[in-house]
Formats: C-alpha cells, structure tokens, sequence
C-alpha cells in the first residue's frame, strides 16, 4: 500500500488548457494508483480546506493535476507560478483495478481528470471524453489510449452531442467512469442492460480525505460510506443514486 504523508513540491507548470482549467505540475518523487487522488494546498490557514484533486500523471520526477476555477481555493491554484510551492497530502482512496479483457473509460468534463494516469497504467484501453464546450487535452489523451472519441455539447472540436449517445458498453468486459452524476446514472443504466461492470471514481466535497468528518458521505445499499476512504471508486450498482 502507498504510504500516506504530507510533501511539500514546487511548482513546475500551470498552465491554462482551457478557459478556467489549469493543468498544474509539481516536482519530486510521489506515488499514486489509477483512480487516487491527493488533498492539495498553497496556503497556510485560509481558506481552511484543503483541495481534493485526483491525479492526472505520474512521472518518476513529478506529478499532474486536472483542476477548474471554481472558488477560492482553486482560483489560488490557478494564480500559483513555476517555484512556487505546494503541500500535498496523499495518496488517498481505493483506485481502480483493472479487469481483464477489453475495458473502456468513459470521462465527462473535469471528470476525465483521473483518465489520463488510468489509461497509461492500464494500457490498451477506449477511451471517450465528453465536453460541453471545445475539447481539451485530446492530442495528450491520444498518446495513451488504443482508441479516442471525443463528444461535443456545442460540437466544436469532436462528435456533437453527449459522450454518454457516442458510447456503447457492448463488447466491453468493464467500463470505468467519472463525470457528472447524470451522466454516471445514464452509464449505469446502459451498463446493466448489456450485463457490463461499471466502476465509477464519485466527486465529492471534502474536508479532511481521512474518512474522519464524514463531509462526503454517499447513500449505498451497504449503508452510508466516505468518498474519501471507501472510495472515490465504487461499482455503480452500490450507489443508491444511480441504482
């Protein structure tokens, strides 16, 4: 199991990929599994909280975060500039395992966030991205997958229409997602029809990444369970909101 700790890293990139989403790179040694994600900070004590920010790359000297400006704390991300520093507490939460066989993975928005590492581990994947606006990263996401498709609300830059109309999960041995939770229930419903796994990697407020607050609780047919701890990774059908 990785070790979990607080790091402290520099800033080496963060780049603007699309309006209000940055892709940020910090140096040093770290660990991750698909899936996992890292509660990230560039402040001292305010705000509070701490950002949970699933990882986008591993490399041996540095790793990546897909991040949107959505308040405070992340649009302090977006101002940070190569130099400047990082803490970084991680990795947290259960990832993927792949399935053998023929697997697809299926983003939708900041949800194609963990893809990318998932992807490059995994190998040999389909890969299908969803946006409301212009795609962004595809040429990246092309290096790692067997095979990219790119859907389009607006239609610029890929096949209009929602990623959830261009996928079909026949003749796939699983499919892992993260997006929206419509977009999750939509899956789920297609998933099950054709008798397919579905891994899905929830987005959840947090607060500690400790499982200690309880600030990310979801309903499951187990009962109540922590995004950060039990998760972010569960298989659809637990997930009450998308039975």
């Amino acid at each position: 199991m990785d070790r979990v700790a607080v790091r402290r890293a520099k800033v080496l990139c963060n780049e603007e990929v699309a309006p209000g989403v940055f892709l940020l790179r910090a140096g040093g040694e770290f660990s991750a599994r698909p899936g996992q994600f890292y509660m990230v900070r560039a402040w001292e004590l305010d705000p509070p909280l701490s950002r949970p920010l699933s990882v986008f790359d591993l490399s041996r000297d540095g790793i990546s975060f897909l991040y949107a400006v959505r308040g405070r704390g992340t649009r302090l991300l977006s101002q940070l500039s190569p130099g400047d520093e990082l803490a970084l507490f991680g990795p947290l939460g259960n990832g993927w395992e792949r399935t053998p066989g023929r697997v697809a993975l299926v983003g939708g928005g900041l949800g194609i966030a963990p893809l990318y590492f998932t992807a490059k581990v995994f190998g040999e994947v389909d890969v299908y991205l969803g946006f409301r606006g212009r795609p962004y990263l595809v040429e990246e996401f092309r290096q790692v997958a067997a095979r990219l498709h790119a859907a389009s609300e607006s239609g610029e830059g890929g096949e209009k229409g929602l990623v959830t109309e261009l996928f079909s999960p026949e003749g796939y041995s699983a499919c892992y997602a993260c997006g929206p939770r419509p977009m999750l229930a939509a899956l789920g419903k297609a998933c099950r029809q054709a008798g397919v796994p579905l891994f899905v990697s929830l987005e959840e407020r947090m607060a500690c990444g400790l499982g200690a607050c309880l600030g990310c609780t979801v309903l499951t047919k187990d009962g109540p369970k922590r995004v950060c701890q039990d998760g972010p990774v569960f298989r659809a059908e637990e997930v009450i909101s998308l039975a």
